[in-house]
């Protein structure tokens, strides 16, 4: 058995394996709609509904601020002691979550562990801070099982 010397870097796969670990960018979406962090709630849904993401990226300037979910939005139109004419009101500064990011460099099982720790369904693809695009779980489930329709005999 070979050994790495101390401070050597290792790999998290042996390297057979990295092909089928492939880097995100060849994996992500690239068509990314984004929303600016001050465009309000209606705003938000209107372009959810006419573009049918579930994952909108609210940006400042052009830097990814965090992520607005579909659900999110539903829980705030329907929370306790919430008026829908204050909830439309609200800008999406006051409503994303934080949303992982990586480089297009990452592997898939790299976004696959982002996703598993931040409790997250998508992590967004960034190159200095810009959304370049997005990996989202449905991506990771296609992708597995279309190496498993490969694989069978």
């Amino acid at each position: 058995m070979a050994t790495l010397p101390i401070g050597s870097p290792r790999l998290a796969a042996p390297a057979e394996a990295l092909e089928e670990d492939p880097p995100l960018s060849t994996v992500m979406s690239r068509d990314v709609v984004s929303i600016d962090a001050e465009a309000r709630l209606p705003t938000a849904l209107h372009v959810m509904a006419t573009t049918g993401v579930r994952h909108l990226p609210v940006v400042d300037h052009g830097r990814v601020l965090g992520v607005l979910v579909e659900t999110d939005l539903i829980r705030c139109l329907a929370g306790e002691g919430h008026r829908f004419a204050t909830a439309v009101t609200v800008t999406l500064r006051q409503l994303f979550r934080p949303a992982p990011e990586l480089p297009p460099t990452a592997r898939v099982s790299d976004a696959a562990r982002h996703m598993f720790a931040d409790v997250s369904d998508a992590v967004f693809v960034t190159d200095h801070g810009r959304v370049v695009g997005i990996v989202t779980a449905t991506d990771l489930v296609r992708l597995l099982a279309g190496r498993e329709t490969h694989r069978t005999p």
